[in-house]
């Protein structure tokens, strides 16, 4: 367009500035090409950097997503464990606590106060704290404590949590009632995870469990495990994913307790996928030339805060060493079992070999006394007197059978206790013995014991007057003890050394005794044992072995 011709007149044009303005048109339109491409070019970088902040804001929701399925898969964690958590600060001051801790305290609200004057009633810090550990080692620390205020036992282990320079910030203390079972199998404990501190949090604390922990997606796919998991699977290089579970199987099979193939849908997992929880169901896992596992499993549903599942836990426990432990007491108590058919088949022959012997012998003793008296009635002097001794270890000879059947009696029956007049048996064990020098107090009790006391006396006495010889003196004395009797029954004989008065009792230890001897105070003892009482020889004057011996014992009032 040429220019109005005013501006013509007005301006030099002392270089040729006119020429050029006669070419103007052109170039203003090719300023304005100039012009609108840049323009262009403003548009298509404002159009990519839209694009990019739209596909900036959409990665930054799925990030908001995956952190809110991070939180509820660790919540649904910390619902699983029937432990009670609390993040506490340096301070000790509670800053948060789950639902279980809560239901410690339903009259107030926790959050705030400190841990100490909470759970332990104190007004200053305790002297054996697991999260004053954890702040000052930056370690994890584990006690049993017996808290007074509670009257309880608890299992405490403290977490450090630290920033991202390391510092510990806060401690997570896990806590479980162990009153009842202080060395429970090891349960599953979990830390907080604080919110900018995600999946690596969750992996270690998963890696500080025992038991073997799975995090499954709602597809079934295993989305993270602790290492617990992969030592019991032997780190077997297969695919985790549900579609490759045929695969799986052959490399570590899954059995029931019977030993058929567990199919996917019955798998804990599985069932837990579709909102089932399971508890404690024992299944055996195969592992290529490994030995079979044991393992206790429990699994449930991960749910998000509308109750849709969006995923499944499970817990997998070692328990092959108390299956092996059970299997070995079963044919242990296989093999005691036939002992003891055994022993009763033998017992059996041996009180039959024995009713036999007493029996026979008993008629041929009674055979030989009868001869005896007649050898007696015609023989004189020395003759007579050899016959005698003969007539005395015949009678020996009942006496001891006598004990022995006695012994077997209390052996083969059971207790039957009952209210027995403690005077009557002892006048009655006295009026056997022909002789007048035994003392009596006459206290009348009525104790717990049955027919046989009477053979009590008879054998402490008898074991008074045969050794004791012909002029020794007896005293039975009779005083009450709180709910027990005691009685003495003393003599003047030659005594019982100490170092002889315990082993006086055992059966055939007695040095430089005969056959038979020691049988009448092994019996004493068992009888005073089966009626709940105990026996002992003492010194009629005490410190004076030598002034004769007092063979004391108890017995229970009726």
């Amino acid at each position: 367009m040429p220019a109005p011709p005013e501006a013509s007149r007005t301006r030099s044009d002392p270089v040729g500035q006119d020429e050029v303005r006669q070419d103007s048109p052109a170039k203003t339109e090719r300023l304005v090409e100039e012009r609108i491409s840049e323009l262009q070019a403003e548009i298509d970088a404002l159009r990519r950097e839209n694009a990019e902040l739209r596909l900036a804001e959409t990665e930054r929701r799925r990030g908001e997503e995956a952190l809110r399925r991070e939180k509820e898969e660790v919540g649904a964690i910390l619902s699983a464990l029937d432990t009670g958590q609390s993040l506490v600060e340096p301070d000790m001051t509670i800053v948060w606590l789950n639902q279980k801790t809560r239901e410690f305290f339903p009259e107030y609200e926790p959050v705030g106060q400190k841990c100490y004057r909470l759970f332990e009633g104190m007004s200053e810090p305790c002297e054996v704290c697991a999260a004053r550990t954890a702040f000052a080692t930056g370690e994890v620390t584990r006690i049993e404590k017996y808290i007074p205020h509670r009257g309880r036992w608890f299992g405490i282990v403290a977490q450090p949590v630290k920033d991202a320079s390391g510092r510990v910030t806060h401690a997570l203390e896990s806590f479980t009632d162990i009153t009842e079972q202080k060395q429970a199998e090891a349960k599953l404990r979990a830390v907080m995870e604080r919110e900018h501190l995600r999946a690596t949090e969750l992996d270690a604390t998963l890696a500080s469990i025992a038991s073997g922990v799975i995090i499954y997606n709602t597809t079934g796919t295993i989305v993270r495990m602790n290492e617990a998991v992969r030592k019991m699977i032997d780190r077997a290089s297969v695919s985790l994913d549900p579609v490759h579970f045929e695969e799986r199987q052959a490399v570590f099979g899954v059995l029931r307790e019977d030993g058929t193939p567990l199919p996917l849908e019955a798998t804990p997992y599985y069932r837990a996928l579709h909102g089932e929880t399971v508890q404690g169901e024992e299944v055996m896992v195969t592992r290529l030339n490994r030995e079979p596992l044991w393992v206790d499993t429990s699994a449930a549903p991960i749910r998000d805060a509308a109750g849709a599942v969006v995923g499944a836990i499970a817990i997998l426990t070692d328990v092959t060493e108390r299956k092996r432990v059970q299997e070995a007491l079963r044919h242990h108590t296989e093999e005691l079992t036939r002992l003891h058919r055994e022993l009763e088949t033998a017992n059996r022959e041996a009180n039959l070999y024995l009713d036999i012997l007493t029996h026979d012998i008993g008629n041929t003793e009674n055979v030989s006394n009868l001869y005896a008296d007649l050898l007696i009635e015609s023989l004189e002097g020395e003759a007579a007197g050899y016959v005698k001794k003969l007539q005395r270890s015949v009678r020996k000879s009942i006496e001891i059978l006598g004990t022995v059947s006695t012994i077997r009696r209390i052996y083969e029956a059971s207790p039957d206790l009952k209210e027995t007049d403690l005077d009557v048996a002892i006048r009655g064990a006295i009026e056997g013995f022909p002789t007048g020098a035994i003392y009596h107090n006459g206290a009348c009790h009525q104790v717990l014991a049955d027919d046989l006391l009477p053979e009590v006396f008879n054998n402490l006495i008898g074991n008074a007057i045969k050794h004791g010889g012909p002029d020794v003196r007896i005293a039975i004395r009779v005083e009450e003890c709180d709910d027990e009797v005691r009685i003495s029954v003393e003599d003047t004989g030659r005594g019982v050394p100490d170092e002889d008065k315990k082993a006086i009792f055992h059966r055939y230890e007695q040095q430089k005794r005969g056959v038979g001897e020691g049988l009448g105070l092994y019996l004493v003892q068992i009888l005073v044992e089966r009626y709940g009482g105990r026996v002992w020889a003492d010194d009629r004057v005490p410190g004076t072995p030598g002034e004769g011996a007092a063979f004391r014992f108890t017995l229970k009032k009726a």
